[in-house]
């Protein structure tokens, strides 16, 4: 309803519009979500408008008059106080409210979204086993199947969530409570998410599966792969740094992985390529999914 109002004068005046539409990539709801609402609400008020989803911009430079025109639009405040927070938030406590603050049209579109069952495929193994390479060509076949995909993985959550946390057992802890809620909120609201960690501990796997289990469904992928076959695939050096000590608590090295004993799907990654394994997780999701 905030976009709305800031739209409202030139709506009235019917000027055409074309709304941009930020794919910030570790956002709640995906943009073709945020296009589908706001096309739906515009088609609601028959309003000329046209929606573009456009990658990520951190700030707008003005330099000189260039032919548009910027408006500095006063908004009531009851409508100004709305926030994106505020409506995840209820939406989290079924608080139905939430319907009030989107406008009409759009409100449908986020409705049938969240009545969707979601699935979180979790990625776990060592590093360079090949979990981000298998997880990416999963999620893009998905992706060119028209289902509702969202990849997720140690850099993402790193470079927005967890900027702060380094790689000892309470930081990769911490890294993984941020993946654990980001990846249950997407899959309660409908998503398949494809999840990339390497997850070490058996206990904190199975915590994060049974917080997810509470309101969508989860899978387990071991990616299996020998210490020895990853040293090989290390294009970047880093069990050789970690073998020498300059970098601290390596998983493999210095610290620990525990081997899953019952996921769902076991990809032995010396034996089968990648595009075989993507398939094989495919597959499995296809079967699931019916």
């Amino acid at each position: 309803m905030g976009h709305l109002e800031i739209m409202k004068k030139k709506i009235e005046q019917k000027v055409p519009l074309l709304i941009l539409i930020r794919n910030t990539h570790y956002d709640l709801y995906p943009p073709d979500l945020r296009k589908r609402m706001i096309d739906a609400a515009m088609r609601k008020l028959k309003v000329d408008a046209k929606t573009l989803i456009i990658d990520d911009i951190e700030s707008v430079n003005w330099g000189r008059g260039v032919g548009y025109e910027v408006n500095e639009v006063d908004v009531q405040t009851e409508i100004k106080n709305i926030s994106a927070t505020e409506i995840r938030e209820r939406i989290s406590k079924n608080d139905n409210s939430w319907k009030t603050m989107i406008p009409e049209g759009a409100n449908k579109v986020l409705e049938d979204y969240l009545k969707e069952s979601g699935l979180v495929v979790w990625f776990t193994g060592l590093p360079k086993s090949g979990k981000s390479t298998i997880s990416s060509l999963v999620n893009y076949k998905l992706e060119r199947m028209g289902i509702k995909s969202e990849n997720v993985d140690s850099k993402l959550i790193r470079s927005t969530f967890s900027k702060d946390l380094g790689f000892t057992k309470e930081d990769r802890l911490k890294n993984l409570e941020n993946a654990k809620y980001l990846t249950s909120f997407l899959s309660k609201n409908g998503a398949y998410v494809i999840c990339s960690f390497i997850s070490p501990f058996k206990d904190e796997r199975d915590k994060i599966r049974k917080e997810i289990e509470k309101n969508s469904n989860f899978v387990e992928v071991y990616v299996k792969a020998s210490i020895d076959i990853c040293k090989k695939r290390d294009g970047e050096g880093l069990y050789k740094l970690a073998e020498e000590g300059k970098i601290q608590n390596f998983t493999g090295v210095s610290d620990p992985y525990e081997i899953p004993e019952n996921s769902e799907i076991v990809l032995d990654t010396e034996k089968y390529t990648a595009e075989e394994c993507a398939n094989k997780v495919v597959d499995y999701i296809l079967s699931f999914k019916k």
